[in-house]
């Protein structure tokens, strides 16, 4: 179980290490290296004191929605057997590569990209919030609420960057987000025996074993 674990940190460090290695030549293809260091030392206590703000909320709201709605339990349900018996190393590492892979492609990359051809802060932080959300589509209808939720919260790490300029904000925010809720799903397991099917039935949703 703990060398499977590893190959899924594994694999999901090379596709963000990707994601990363993109964003970070876009920029200096757009900007040029003097101006890439700038995204990581403008305004740099208020991009990281926004981040941590930011991923309070959402890591309260989390909580909560997993407590006391459906679709917050279903997410759980599902990420548990995704994610279920990782050690906190396992949430760390997996946190950190998509907290720098996703906010480098899409926050410093993509996003000043899209409000430079649109001529609008708002509509470019809005595409690339929708971007966002398009990688994070389910491909079961229960779980659509995680790309409702990849959209909000990209929308904020956008704001932030577009307001201090500083890309660590975003990317401390989305590391800390992606650990905690995590580490959470991971401390319950995955479910015991056999795997866990989710279904509609009657605008509700079951829980069933198979």
């Amino acid at each position: 179980m703990r060398g499977r674990n590893w190959a899924k940190v594994i694999a999901v460090g090379v596709v963000y290490s990707v994601m990363t290695a993109a964003g970070v030549l876009w920029v200096i293809a757009r900007d040029g290296r003097e101006a890439f260091w700038q995204i990581a030392a403008n305004d740099l206590w208020s991009s990281l004191g926004l981040g941590v703000g930011l991923a309070t909320a959402v890591l309260w709201y989390s909580g909560w929605s997993a407590a006391h709605t459906n679709w917050g339990r279903t997410l759980d349900a599902f990420f548990a057997q995704v994610f279920g018996g990782f050690s906190l190393l396992h949430c760390a590492a997996t946190a950190l590569a998509s907290g720098i892979g996703e906010e480098m492609l899409f926050r410093a990359a993509l996003q000043p990209t899209a409000i430079a051809l649109t001529h609008s802060t708002t509509l470019g932080i809005a595409l690339t919030s929708l971007a966002f959300g398009a990688v994070h589509l389910p491909f079961r209808r229960e779980l659509f609420p995680w790309t409702i939720f990849a959209v909000g919260t990209s929308v904020a790490f956008g704001a932030i960057y577009a307001w201090t300029g500083n890309i660590a904000g975003p990317m401390l925010a989305h590391a800390l987000i992606n650990g905690v809720n995590l580490a959470r799903i991971a401390r319950k397991g995955a479910p015991a025996g056999p795997k866990l099917t989710i279904h509609e039935k009657g605008g509700m949703l079951e829980f069933e074993r198979r």
